[in-house]
């Protein structure tokens, strides 16, 4: 697979936003779970240090996001320039800067996350200002993705309503997805007292989190997509469908959690279980977002011409839902409360 070529540029993309939602979902404003010590998100411990979890997450998820983000610029550049080395890849980087606000606006997001992954690396203890610096850089980083894609590029009534609304659906996306595996860490570590106002916070947040993504999704694909027939009969459509598919699935599990499994944390059968959904969870929402990525890289339904209905889009987004509903009914069936209580397995 050639790494300028459109699943390679997708893939690259997507696996960089995800690395960014990750960083400002546990840095960001809302603060992530606390920590199983039960000190505020976000504070410093008495040695004026970050809790280790959460630091060492956000640097592994800004390094992340940084390298992906320079393979992403360089194999945009490849595939802009038809360069077929990497030395001619790399003049052709002026080029790039001077023509695209695209290449400026990725540089300037690589900067930022390079300084970010700098404060959170900083040895020692160092109290809670290089975290809350390198929030704000995240969320400033984050917030450049809609003039990298569709969004930018729209004028008239869409070029006013469709950065807003992927911004509300980035940050919305970054509070849910982007802070399950600061989730999972708290799961793997935390005592059963400690866990069960963290998942109170965060089934609170993840709630308002979901129903700002669906109504900002709904508000971009009212501008993108250009009718019901193109959800199936364009590229476009079906890779919008695929990621809708995935969401309402990623919902089912989000659901068992929330209601089943997260109320009976205190035995250790639905810890287990619900640190495995979670998981589940998690690769469902970098699934998602590698979706985007591609959804990125496509023309949107609007532009292109009439295309007649098709049913087995349709069917495979069923499946999809299908399977992970059955997933989340299968994680749901825990033993009575007498077993629950003896910690005992199913």
């Amino acid at each position: 697979m050639r790494l300028d070529g459109p699943v390679a540029l997708a893939l690259l993309h997507g696996g960089h936003v995800a690395a960014l939602l990750v960083l400002v979902g546990t840095l960001g404003t809302w603060g992530g779970p606390p920590d199983p010590a039960g000190r505020p998100a976000g504070r410093a411990d008495p040695a004026g240090t970050m809790d280790g979890a959460r630091r060492g997450i956000a640097l592994a998820a800004g390094v992340v996001a940084l390298a992906l983000g320079v393979a992403w610029f360089l194999a945009v550049t490849a595939s802009l320039n038809g360069a077929g080395s990497l030395g001619a890849t790399w003049a052709m980087i002026p080029t790039m800067l001077a023509v695209l606000r695209f290449a400026r606006l990725l540089v300037w997001r690589l900067a930022g996350l390079a300084a970010a992954a700098a404060l959170l690396a900083l040895p020692g203890p160092r109290g809670p200002w290089p975290a809350h610096a390198a929030g704000v850089l995240g969320v400033l980083a984050l917030a450049l993705e809609p003039w990298l894609g569709h969004a930018g590029a729209a004028g008239g009534g869409a070029g006013l309503v469709l950065p807003g609304a992927e911004l509300v659906h980035l940050g919305a996306a970054a509070i849910w997805l982007g802070g399950l595996p600061l989730l999972i860490a708290r799961l793997r570590a935390g005592d059963p007292a400690a866990l069960i106002p963290l998942l109170r916070r965060f089934a609170a947040t993840g709630q308002v989190a979901v129903a700002a993504i669906a109504v900002s999704g709904l508000a971009q694909g009212g501008f993108l997509l250009g009718g019901w027939a193109r959800l199936s009969g364009t590229f476009y459509g079906r890779a919008l469908l695929l990621k809708t598919a995935l969401f309402a699935a990623a919902l089912a599990l989000a659901a068992v959690n929330r209601f089943v499994l997260a109320p009976r944390v205190a035995a250790a059968p639905a810890r287990r279980r619900l640190l495995r959904a979670v998981a589940i969870e998690a690769g469902l929402g970098l699934a998602i977002v590698l979706a985007a990525g591609f959804l990125a890289g496509l023309p949107p339904g609007v532009d292109q011409g009439a295309v007649a209905l098709r049913i087995w889009p349709w069917v495979m987004a069923g499946a999809v839902v299908f399977v992970f509903a059955l997933v989340a009914l299968l994680l749901a069936r825990l033993p009575g409360p007498a077993a629950l209580s003896q910690g005992s397995e199913p």
